[in-house]
């Protein structure tokens, strides 16, 4: 098996990430914990290399937190928009199966965009390919329902490109 050097199986970003997790399952915000962390995170980096992953590489902090914020409020809306539709029982829902076209082919930004659907309610993805997305709907009532359904995909889909997109896959947001 040929391996990378080890500058290039030791990422800032990783590390960080991984030791900043390492403070949180502990409950301990010391700087023992972060030194013990970054020592953890360095050591699960150098023994279990993960392949090249360029769109971590773009990662952009003021995208993510956009992203978090964004799923945080889709969650807690999305919540009470389907509550409001289960408990509405004497008018009947109607579900459909949707594919959407992701403007991206990225495995990766497909996965995320996929997990954040999937999370938030009144959808699931089920299945994805090479640019696409198989999404769940719980309200296609209408026409317009399932118009609102397909941009919602697309919009969770442009805030990930923005996270975490290459430069080539932002540009895709301007084009559209």
């Amino acid at each position: 098996m040929n391996r990378p050097g080890l500058r290039y199986r030791v990422s800032l970003v990783a590390t960080i990430g991984l030791a900043v997790m390492w403070m949180m399952l502990w409950g301990d915000l010391s700087l023992g914990a972060a030194i013990w962390g970054v020592v953890i995170a360095l050591l699960v980096q150098v023994m279990f290399p993960l392949p090249d992953v360029p769109e971590l590489e773009s990662f952009r902090p003021l995208g993510f937190a956009r992203l978090v914020i964004v799923t945080l409020t889709g969650l807690a809306v999305s919540s009470i928009q389907v509550a409001a539709k289960v408990l509405a029982f004497w008018r009947p829902t109607r579900n459909a199966m949707i594919r959407v076209p992701l403007r991206s082919d990225s495995e990766f930004i497909t996965a995320i965009t996929a997990e954040l659907v999937t999370l938030v309610p009144g959808s699931v993805a089920v299945d994805a390919g090479e640019g696409w997305l198989l999404v769940h709907v719980f309200d296609a009532s209408s026409e317009a329902a399932i118009d609102h359904a397909r941009a919602r995909v697309l919009t969770t889909e442009a805030t990930v490109l923005r996270a975490f997109g290459t430069p080539a896959d932002r540009a895709l947001l301007k084009e559209g």
